[in-house]
């Protein structure tokens, strides 16, 4: 396997991206419906996110997962940071990262906690951190856990939805964490969330498949026009979610038992291809027909700002920013 690995065949870890054979060890199924998803998704374009004429969008910043560095942040009048500020969560180090963003221009600075932030879990600090009886100073920035924030901007009301927790993989120390078997999201997030700000990705999005089932089910259920988060650094990017039939399919496809040879037998997930296929060309075609490819503003947008790279400790400047 170490072979594989080293000609870049197969992936070392759950956390990097997957390599050509790990497709076809997964599943060619999923494999084929994964890019047929992206494709739709593609040729229907990116929601509008922008409000009407008659009010001034308002610039959100997204970024995550600095792990101790500072990065470039564009201008913008919010900027949003995922968690992980830091790799130990020692009060010392998490002060600095907040410091940093103390400096930044923007107008509203929003934080959430990550798994590596120990501090902010009385659970899971550093013996020192306790000794000390160590505090932070979050003056001027907004820390959001399991909290709602209601933000006047340019005239708008918008509502912001904080929470660090992520799904326990392993025995270790890290922060926030809970058994998969009992998420914590149930009924959760206010209805009225605008922008949903978590630590961890919703399973099957910008997740590498290591997301929250009940984090997913969550955002079906309050349909938020942001979902920001970082964690899985390999897994970067945007996505846009229209909560519709075809990402139930997808979704689906994704949540059935999955291998090379089980997709040799005629099971529910062949039916579930062609539907998603079925779907996909039906949407376009409606789309297309009714406005325009791309006319379509009845969804959402799914934001993985993780600035680390991969699983390296390389750090890069690729603040995500959305016009809401």
């Amino acid at each position: 396997m170490s072979f594989l690995n080293d000609l870049g065949l197969r992936r070392r870890t759950a956390y990097d991206r997957p390599a050509p054979l790990d497709y076809l060890f997964i599943s060619p199924l999923v494999l084929t419906a994964t890019l047929l998803y992206r494709l739709f998704l593609y040729l229907r374009g990116r929601p509008s996110l922008r409000p009407p004429s008659d009010q001034l969008p308002v610039r959100i910043v997204c970024i995550s997962d600095t792990h101790d560095r500072t990065v470039q942040v564009p201008p913008g009048d919010v900027v949003v940071h995922a968690g992980d500020l830091t790799n130990n969560g020692a009060a010392s180090d998490i002060q600095a990262q907040l410091d940093w963003l103390k400096t930044l221009p923007h107008r509203v600075k929003i934080v959430v906690a990550g798994n590596h932030d120990r501090f902010f879990d009385p659970e899971a600090r550093i013996p020192d951190d306790v000794d000390s009886q160590a505090s932070l100073d979050l003056d001027g920035l907004t820390y959001l856990q399991d909290d709602t924030s209601v933000q006047e901007i340019k005239g708008r009301r918008i509502v912001f939805f904080g929470s660090p927790h992520i799904p326990r993989r392993d025995s270790s120390c890290f922060a926030f964490q809970y058994p998969p078997s009992t998420p914590p999201w149930f009924s959760r997030v206010p209805p009225q969330t605008d922008v949903l700000v978590t630590h961890g990705p919703p399973k099957n999005h910008l997740d590498l498949g290591l997301g929250c089932p009940g984090l997913l089910r969550e955002i079906w259920r309050i349909r938020p026009r942001l979902h920001v988060f970082g964690h899985i650094h390999s897994a970067y990017g945007t996505e846009p979610v229209y909560f519709d039939g075809l990402q139930a399919t997808y979704e689906r496809i994704l949540s059935r038992p999955a291998g090379p040879l089980a997709d040799l037998i005629p099971s529910r997930k062949w039916l579930d291809l062609i539907q998603l296929i079925s779907q996909g060309v039906g949407g376009l075609a409606c789309d297309w027909l009714k406005a325009g490819s791309g006319s379509n503003d009845q969804g959402g947008l799914l934001v993985n700002a993780a600035q680390a790279f991969e699983t390296t400790n390389l750090v890069k400047s690729r603040a995500i920013v959305v016009d809401l």
